[in-house]
């Protein structure tokens, strides 16, 4: 079962990068050791689902590594000669004696640069499948989940294979015929098998790399709940982009749905709300997420709305892509069965008359809806104290305290309704009516 998701959603919480090389959530994550494993952990990175069974298998891989200290080194530069040889344009050698010694002798008298890559690649093929007889042998010492048993099982079909026996030890030298047999084997025969080992090793390069954040940032796999009514409990979340981020917790209780946020700007509202966020789309692809424990039930999708922007090209004002918005998203609701919400900051893109109108119908009217979370922060406080439906509404807020007319945030989220106005001060500490002041008397 897929997850739904958009694009909006996928920049809003920084999940892949902008511009080539940029910082995004997939960058915490993409540290494994071979190019075809941070290839794959790309592909897996960008495919939630809402498959209890599938996610739970990934999660018990990552685990596996996590608590035994079973662990194969993979070495980048010999898989990427693997995937080169078998890029090799050369058709490939014959597997008969004849061929074979036809092949040596020229390339000895004129050596041939595809031969030699075909030497080497071999040898690489071998000194790679001998490291996974032993890995395998260790692994299997201690108990290993079904997935990644069936992956073991093939693992130790292909090194059976009879054309791999009789070389598995040679690691350093091979006859011709060895050469042709193996190249014959290896880039038409047992190619596909071959393919699908290589996939296996890049499959155990995410885990074990997933395993290792666990290990040295503290992350923790989330915990699936099998209930009927939608959960959605956190411990102690940071977000994985800020070195210096605070942790806060959160859960929805079996009474509320929806999760309405005031505070001052620049008190973390919108870092918490894209922290949220991570926390449901990581739970959803089985990674490990930046929190001491998640536990959630699965949804259909996420969608958040924190950077919002015009869109010009449709002649959309800032307003009306924010109303367009909400419209797509209940138009969703009524189609989809649960669903997760963000929206950051609602109806900032009209007037406080306006906005304070459209924001008290829109939440009175998604406080109602089951099945389905929300969090929704506001710039207008009044929005808190007017809405109906207060019973199935969680209050929480983001507060400052003034230190030398300055205000400070320590970040943390607190239940009920925050009163602070701080936007004028912070106008005012900048000294900005001072140098419009100044401006004015030159002018005289």
């Amino acid at each position: 079962m897929n997850f739904d998701i958009d694009k909006q959603t996928i920049r809003d919480l920084e999940l892949f990068p902008e511009k080539r090389n940029g910082i995004s959530v997939l960058s915490v994550y993409s540290r494994t050791a071979t190019i075809g494993g941070r290839e794959l952990l790309h592909e897996v990175f960008g495919s939630p689902v809402s498959d209890l069974e599938f996610l739970e298998n990934r999660k018990t891989g990552v685990n596996f590594f996590f608590l035994n200290d079973c662990f194969i080194s993979l070495n980048s530069g010999q898989l990427d000669y693997i995937e080169w040889y078998l890029r090799n344009q050369r058709v490939p050698l014959k597997a008969n004696i004849i061929d074979a010694a036809m092949d040596s002798v020229i390339n000895k008298l004129n050596p041939d640069n595809n031969y030699n890559t075909i030497s080497e690649g071999i040898l690489h093929i071998i000194r790679l499948l001998n490291k996974l007889v032993l890995f395998v042998a260790e692994a299997r010492l201690v108990h290993i989940p079904e997935t990644l048993n069936q992956d073991f099982d093939k693992i130790q079909n292909f090194i059976e294979n009879r054309s791999l026996k009789k070389v598995l030890k040679q690691s350093n030298d091979l006859s011709f015929t060895q050469i042709n047999n193996l190249d014959n084997f290896f880039r038409v025969s047992g190619k596909p098998a071959l393919r699908e080992i290589l996939d296996i090793v890049y499959k155990i390069d995410i885990l074990q790399t997933l395993s290792k954040l666990m290990k040295n940032n503290g992350f923790t796999l989330p915990v699936y709940s099998s209930e009927a009514k939608p959960a959605f409990e956190v411990l102690e979340a940071n977000h994985p982009l800020l070195s210096s981020s605070i942790p806060n917790s959160f859960t929805f209780n079996n009474d509320s749905n929806l999760c309405f946020i005031t505070g001052p700007n620049m008190s973390g509202k919108s870092t918490f709300l894209k922290t949220m966020g991570l926390m449901i789309y990581l739970a959803h692809i089985g990674f490990p997420v930046p929190a001491k424990k998640l536990t959630i039930s699965l949804f259909d999708g996420l969608f958040t709305t924190i950077n919002l922007t015009d869109n010009l090209n449709m002649g959309y004002s800032h307003f009306y892509s924010e109303v367009k918005r909400v419209k797509d998203l209940v138009t969703k609701i009524n189609i989809e069965k649960k669903l997760f919400i963000i929206f950051d900051e609602l109806f900032r893109g009209t007037n406080v008359k306006d906005a304070y109108d459209a924001s008290l119908i829109i939440i009175s009217a998604l406080a109602k809806i089951r099945n389905n979370f929300f969090f929704i922060s506001t710039h207008i406080l009044e929005v808190a104290e007017t809405i109906d439906n207060k019973e199935s509404i969680m209050f929480r807020c983001f507060e400052s305290e003034l230190i030398n007319n300055h205000p400070v945030y320590d970040f943390k989220l607190k239940k009920g309704i925050s009163k602070e106005r701080v936007g004028l001060l912070i106008i005012k500490n900048e000294n900005i009516i001072e140098i419009l002041d100044e401006i004015v008397r030159k002018q005289k």
